[in-house]
């Protein structure tokens, strides 16, 4: 208990500090995980990967083949996480009609009710995956938070980002998004 109260502090403080050149990002308590069996990096297709929504009904990646989704690896205390929320709420809005889904993986540890609590907020309108064994930021080789990719319709990774997505690299995001609806 106190080494995971000691883990929080400092990640918490390292969600407050920001280098000039990049954008924002939080160490999470997340252990760096050993050789890895499948790859996450862009262009490989997105290893296999299952949890559960706040409500505690199954999520199962697989099954949002033949979407693009973007997939947000966060935690309620990190401070970069907040920070890109209005911009994830603004990519669901424009493009869930077109077959894209945000969906937020939240490494939170305190249980479904406090990250629900949040989610209702800070008006987060896409859904939200509960995973407080940090599985996916393993699956994806990061311990840092935010971090997110974009997976095309076949599932494979088109775009991946370590820190906090910043409003400035919009124009970047979206072409990413077109191009791989475009091949949906």
């Amino acid at each position: 208990m106190k080494r995971t109260a000691i883990l929080l502090f400092a990640a918490a403080l390292a969600c407050h500090r920001q280098e000039a050149a990049r954008p924002p990002v939080a160490q999470t308590r997340v252990p760096k995980p050993a050789a890895a069996a499948h790859r996450a990096e862009v262009g490989d297709t997105m290893p296999p990967y299952s949890a559960a929504y706040l409500d505690g009904k199954p999520f199962d990646l697989a099954s949002e083949k033949g979407n693009v989704v973007f997939v947000n690896v966060w935690a309620t205390w990190c401070g970069p996480c907040r920070m890109e929320i209005p911009e994830l709420q603004k990519l669901h809005e424009r493009y869930a009609a077109r077959g894209f889904k945000v969906i937020g993986v939240s490494v939170d540890d305190t249980g479904a009710a406090d990250v629900r609590k949040f989610v209702q907020e800070q008006k987060i309108g896409y859904p939200i995956v509960l995973d407080a064994e940090g599985n996916l930021a393993n699956l994806l080789q990061t311990t840092v938070l935010p971090t997110s990719v974009i997976l095309d319709p076949n599932g494979k990774i088109v775009w991946r980002q370590v820190g906090a997505l910043m409003p400035n690299e919009m124009d970047r995001v979206d072409a990413v998004i077109a191009s791989a609806l475009r091949r949906g």
